[in-house]
């Protein structure tokens, strides 16, 4: 079954690995497919703690994490922020994991902080988050041509949006 709970210092290592992991990093990040050191992820998790604009989740099959996923850039004046997600496990990928847990995010951006708007990015060739998004309500706002590059080759990505006024609860937070 799964659940979802909060980002806690112990999940550190499972960040590294997953941020590590070429298949779950393929179009993750500022620059898609860099790696990661555990010391580096404690010093971000110590940047995390200060941060209040930013709300981060493990989701787990039962009590196994797999993935990681939240809200950053929260920003209440404008009621709006930024979401994103990673399925870690390579088992859980293609299996609806992201979607039960995207739809527990939009609920707690929507009803729990009581967002407008939840905005992301993804690179275009992303097909199966770019088709998920659109699943739960997203709309391209824009495409930034060649916007990030990776291994000589560049990639168009997406800005997308979700407003409060077009979804619909679909789960309790």
């Amino acid at each position: 079954m799964i659940k979802i709970r909060i980002h806690k210092r112990i999940d550190i290592p499972f960040r590294v690995k997953w941020l590590n992991n070429p298949l779950a990093n393929k179009f993750t990040g500022e620059n898609i497919g860099e790696t990661t050191t555990l010391k580096k992820q404690k010093e971000w998790f110590d940047n995390y703690q200060k941060n209040k604009n930013k709300k981060f989740f493990i989701i787990a099959d039962d009590s196994k994490p797999i993935g990681f996923m939240g809200l950053s850039n929260i920003n209440k004046v404008n009621k709006n922020c930024d979401i994103f997600i990673m399925i870690g496990e390579d088992d859980y990928r293609g299996r609806g994991v992201g979607k039960i847990a995207m739809d527990w995010l939009l609920d707690y951006g929507f009803y729990k902080l009581k967002l407008h708007k939840i905005n992301l990015g993804v690179i275009a060739d992303n097909v199966p988050a770019v088709k998920l998004y659109k699943k739960l309500g997203f709309k391209i706002e824009g495409t930034m041509i060649d916007e990030v590059r990776h291994k000589n080759k560049y990639y168009n990505f997406y800005s997308m949006a979700l407003f409060e006024k077009n979804y619909k609860k679909r789960i309790k937070v």
